[in-house]
């Protein structure tokens, strides 16, 4: 044997246990890196598997919360079921992976009040495919809705039983029993955003009041999502109540009404072209409205409204621009919230003709407009404005423009500055439709519905303060100090003349929960008013739980 062969020979063992030892060392090929959002919807990436984890409301591998009472709230609670999940996402397996339709499905999900918080991550991505994983977070649904508030000078008080989440279907199932200054009210609703796993959304109240009845029912097919092609659907709406007339926070008279209001309708849209969207509806309206005097109707002649009746057809347009941003601590606390910042413009008009039943011949319309001026992550300056009414007998009724602007400006991570202007005027109300300001709209110094008018304005400051501070892990804690003041103008159909500029100051408490059902806030507030009338208050105490800060 040659020298060479025998040289290559030899070297053929410690060749293969190089190769063994370099593959031993090496670790085995797998998938690449995880590309950025950016770069896999550039690289065309299609969607993978879906996997869905539904977590309870306290994560009990975090010291904090690996807590008797937080095991027993994770015991008694029943988690969403992942099936609820998937049928809300916007994507499927096999999709093209799109940034838009993920931070979407994002917002969608956190609109759901029995979640805490939403992420959607891509945790794999080879071949040209990407998998995602859904995470979601659940808060305590089931509450007795027990509730005490005063606004105005004027307490109420209600009792009932809540399940915002019933056995993890994302259904709301809520008994309530509620007095306050106009009635007592026992109701049962009910409502499916996702009725048996579908898009479709399913919703009813019965309720039985001390002057009357609700009843309601709603069954539709939504644009729920920007890129959305067709909606239809039908409400149905009747009852009967005593509307009160109010001046300086009291009642002055009142007459029964009873109603009937049921729409069926239908839309259609291209779906999210270039970051917008516009849609076509049409429609047919049932609008039914009978009056009758009380024993406290201080003229039924001029204070009982005249009975009309409206059957028409419709037609609107509506276009929204796609352009949101995250933000935390605005008008929620240690929430994420969704702002929008982009275009809206909504428009609706209708013709009822006495051919077809109807009062008289009307027009009916209304329109919608909201924008963001100035948006940045320091400052936002937004409009809104609306204008409904009915042109008929040659005349304008029911006619009403409102607008409001408002301004956010962040002054460190824990402090905001918040002003708002909001205005409305109106022309021929009708009477079951009064224009009020007072304690229960923003006027916080002074009694609910305190004056009336046929125009009013409301200018709110704020300088809000966001602590860190987060009791029991269930509470978010936060305050306000605050100015208020406005006005009405014209001529109140059962009060005296304004009182022109009233203002109030004040200070609250705010008590936020990332933990309890619906992320709401409750408002703790003492104002104390620098004008009006010297029989009012010196102040005003108001306890009331709303959406926002």
């Amino acid at each position: 044997m040659t020298w060479p062969i025998r040289r290559i020979l030899l070297a053929i063992p410690g060749t293969v246990l190089f190769a063994i030892g370099a593959l031993a060392e090496e670790p085995a090929a797998g998938p690449t890196e995880l590309p950025s959002p950016e770069l896999l919807e550039e690289k065309n990436a299609r969607i993978g598997t879906i996997t869905i984890e539904t977590s309870n409301i306290f994560d009990l591998s975090k010291p904090g919360e690996n807590k008797t009472l937080y095991r027993w709230a994770n015991a008694l609670h029943v988690v969403t079921k992942p099936g609820v999940i998937k049928a809300q996402l916007l994507f499927d397996e096999g999709d093209p992976y799109s940034i838009q339709e993920i931070e979407e499905t994002e917002r969608l999900l956190r609109q759901n009040d029995y979640l805490r918080d939403v992420q959607v991550e891509p945790v794999r991505f080879e071949d040209g495919i990407v998998d995602l994983k859904v995470v979601t977070a659940d808060v305590w649904t089931l509450t007795p809705s027990i509730s005490a508030g005063r606004q105005g000078g004027e307490n109420s008080f209600g009792i009932g039983l809540k399940e915002q989440n019933l056995f993890g279907s994302g259904a709301l199932l809520h008994l309530k029993y509620k007095s306050d200054v106009d009635r007592d009210t026992m109701t049962l609703d009910y409502a499916n955003r996702h009725f048996r796993g579908s898009r479709d959304h399913l919703a009813f109240r019965a309720g039985k009041n001390s002057d009357g009845y609700d009843h309601r029912f709603y069954y539709a097919r939504p644009f729920f999502a920007l890129d959305s092609r067709r909606s239809s659907g039908i409400a149905l709406a009747t009852a009967e109540l005593v509307e009160p007339l109010y001046d300086r926070g009291d009642v002055i008279s009142d007459f029964l009404h009873t109603l009937q209001h049921h729409e069926l309708f239908a839309g259609r849209s291209a779906g999210l072209r270039n970051g917008w969207v516009r849609r076509f509806f049409a429609g047919v309206v049932y609008d039914d409205h009978e009056f009758a005097s009380t024993p406290l109707t201080l003229d039924p002649v001029t204070l009982v409204p005249d009975d009309r009746r409206y059957i028409y057809p419709y037609f609107g347009f509506e276009t929204i621009e796609d352009h949101f941003d995250e933000v935390e601590n605005f008008d929620k606390i240690g929430r994420v919230e969704d702002r929008f910042l982009g275009t809206r413009f909504a428009f609706r008009l209708g013709y009822s003709p006495e051919a077809f039943g109807s009062s008289n011949n009307a027009w009916h319309y209304n329109a919608s407009f909201t924008n963001a001026i100035v948006a940045s992550k320091k400052s936002s300056f937004t409009v809104a404005s609306g204008l409904s009414g009915r042109f008929e007998d040659g005349e304008t009724r029911n006619f009403l423009l409102s607008l409001e602007t408002r301004f956010h400006r962040r002054l460190t991570k824990s402090q905001l500055f918040y002003a708002s202007v909001t205005a409305s005027g109106s022309e021929n109300l009708d009477l079951d439709n009064q224009l009020l300001i007072g304690g229960d709209s923003g006027l916080r110094g002074y009694p609910l519905r305190y004056q009336g008018g046929e125009a009013k304005a409301l200018l709110t400051l704020e300088h809000r303060v966001f602590t860190d501070w987060y009791p029991w892990r269930f509470f978010n804690v936060g305050g306000a100090i605050f100015f208020d003041a406005g006005r009405t103008w014209g001529q109140n159909p059962v009060g005296g003349p304004s009182l022109g500029l009233l203002r109030d100051v004040g200070i609250g408490l705010r008590l936020g929960s990332n933990r309890i059902g619906e992320g709401g806030v409750l408002h703790i507030d003492f104002a104390f008013p620098l004008d009006g009338e010297e029989t009012i208050d010196n102040f005003q105490i108001l306890i009331d739980a709303r959406s926002s800060f």
